[in-house]
């Protein structure tokens, strides 16, 4: 009977301790869940607070945008202006560029113009004019020497002339002007043959030569012929010119044949703004030479027919 009272008597403490431990732990348990709902509840309160943080910084952002979006807009409206003034200042740049070019391109030719010492035209080379006189214009104005002898000469007929220049040397044939200038070519006197008609006369002299003879003016001028290039027209042409720069300068160049075999003045180039001048040329600068020339059976030639580089040799003005 006892054990019975005993056995029973610790089922009734066991029972008590473990009500009582249940109960503790239930206790426990609603504290945790109570710091768990306080700790959620403040992480969510932290959250809201950032969540509403950044979404403020979000919408400063969002105006932010739409403000550098119109700032760039305006931004490109000005760069597409700027860049249509840039391409009219350009187009102008251009424009004044070629104005600049084609003003530097004058300026350079009136440079090129000759001195009215040096100037040919179509009477006259320098101050020494057709018709007019020549011995105090070569000393007093360009210090020139001369030597008489021929003008220019065809089939063995030379006229009277003039050689001038600024040193005389002895030749085989006497005294010679070294490098020739200007050739002047006498006017004649008459068409008497006879060698002493005019003797006693100062101002003539007479030349003769296998084909023919006459008296000629000392110091009159018939035509002249020059050998320097000293001397240009207003547009740079003269001895040494190239036949390309005669073209570009007079467009189409005419270029007559004359009698090759006996005059050394038979190629000429003829320009219309100078009829009166003969630009001479050499038969050795024709491609093929005298004998190609001659073959061509014709009165004109073409640059084509002559050498690349060909220059003027000598002008007439007659």
């Amino acid at each position: 009977m006892k054990k019975i009272f005993l056995t029973i008597g610790v089922l009734f403490c066991l029972t008590a301790n473990y009500a009582q431990s249940k109960k503790e732990k239930i206790a426990q348990l609603t504290f945790s869940c109570d710091s768990l709902n306080t700790l959620v509840a403040n992480e969510r309160n932290s959250f809201n607070v950032k969540s509403n943080e950044l979404n403020s910084t979000l919408q400063l952002q969002k105006s932010e945008i739409v403000l550098l979006k119109k700032q760039l807009e305006t931004k490109q409206t000005e760069l597409t202006a700027k860049q249509e003034e840039l391409e009219k200042q350009s187009a102008e740049t251009a424009h004044l560029s070629m104005l600049l070019i084609k003003k530097q391109e004058e300026i350079e030719q009136l440079k090129a113009v000759p001195s009215s010492d040096y100037l040919i035209t179509d009477n006259s080379i320098g101050h020494f004019k057709i018709g007019g006189s020549w011995q105090s214009v070569a000393k007093n104005d360009y210090d020139y020497k001369s030597t008489q002898g021929y003008g220019t000469c065809r089939d063995a007929c030379c006229n009277g002339g003039f050689h001038l220049g600024k040193v005389i040397s002895n030749g085989s044939y006497g005294k010679q002007i070294e490098n020739p200038e200007i050739t002047i070519g006498a006017s004649l006197f008459s068409e008497s043959k006879s060698k002493t008609a005019h003797k006693s006369n100062p101002n003539v002299f007479h030349i003769s030569t296998d084909n023919c003879s006459a008296w000629y003016w000392k110091d009159k001028i018939s035509y002249l012929v020059a050998n320097s290039e000293s001397f240009k027209t207003k547009e740079g042409i003269g001895i040494g010119t190239t036949l390309e720069k005669v073209q570009e300068l007079f467009d189409e160049v005419v270029i007559n044949i004359g009698w090759l075999e006996e005059d050394i003045n038979a190629i000429q180039i003829e320009l219309a703004s100078y009829p009166s001048i003969e630009f001479i040329l050499d038969v050795d600068d024709a491609i093929g030479g005298y004998e190609k020339l001659s073959s061509l059976g014709k009165q004109t030639a073409t640059i084509s027919d002559f050498k690349k580089g060909t220059k003027i040799k000598r002008l007439i003005i007659r």
